[in-house]
């Protein structure tokens, strides 16, 4: 009985991997636009029956690829912070995994602020949302803990600390995956923009200086190594 079971949940688990992927392929080749439960069916020869059993719409299966991309990130921030950093390297290379991150699933990046809409939510499973929901707890415990457990941010200055670095990733990230146009504002590099807006944020804060986050190149490149690291390790 245990074998039948074992062999039911990985034809389950192979099957959903080909609908996800050929939902990412569907993704880069013609934008979200083009993911449908038929063409889905059709590519993976699987029949439309079979898919819903997976997912009830195809907002549901958008929001499992969003999910794995945030569990990367999970996985990426987790990675990086080091007790041998200093709070303001560490602060920056969590903003470094967000960077990767995206750069490694651009498509899939660009549809975070779409997932989270109300209307979006309502049409995908409770199980789905609650995914999302305990992510994006995830990363800004992450913050919050980083703020509280240092000696250079007072505790009722913690969540405001947090919150701040939080809405400033999250609008370069939004700037960076949809394209926007600011060149005729002359930003033509938000990356580099926020990177000198966080040193003067964290400043304000009272942080000690480091060096390391004077370089933007040299914050990524130390994340990279980080990440590919852990990934290294993982997979031995």
């Amino acid at each position: 009985m245990t074998n039948k079971r074992d062999r039911k949940t990985q034809a389950w688990l192979q099957r959903d991997q080909l609908i996800l992927e050929t939902a990412r392929d569907l993704l880069s080749e013609e934008g979200v636009a083009a993911i449908s439960m038929q063409v889905i069916a059709e590519r993976t020869e699987y029949s439309k029956g079979t898919i819903y059993q997976h997912y009830q719409c195809k907002e549901d299966v958008i929001a499992k690829l969003v999910i794995h991309c945030g569990h990367n990130l999970v996985s990426a921030i987790d990675s990086v912070i080091k007790d041998s950093h200093s709070l303001r390297l560490n602060v920056f290379l969590v903003s470094a995994a967000f960077f990767i991150n995206a750069k490694q699933q651009p498509q899939v990046a660009a549809l975070v602020s779409q997932v989270k809409a109300p209307e979006f939510q309502g049409k995908i499973s409770h199980a789905h949302r609650e995914e999302l929901a305990d992510i994006d707890n995830s990363i800004l415990n992450q913050v919050i803990s980083l703020f509280s457990e240092s000696q250079e941010v007072p505790q009722d200055k913690v969540r405001t600390a947090a919150f701040g670095w939080w809405a400033m990733k999250w609008g370069v990230q939004d700037v960076l995956t949809n394209n926007w146009e600011l060149s005729k504002l002359g930003f033509d590099h938000p990356i580099v923009f926020f990177a000198d807006s966080l040193n003067v944020f964290l400043d304000g804060l009272g942080l000690a200086k480091d060096e390391q986050t004077e370089s933007l190149s040299q914050v990524l490149q130390l994340a990279t190594e980080l990440i590919t690291q852990n990934n290294n390790n993982e997979n031995t």
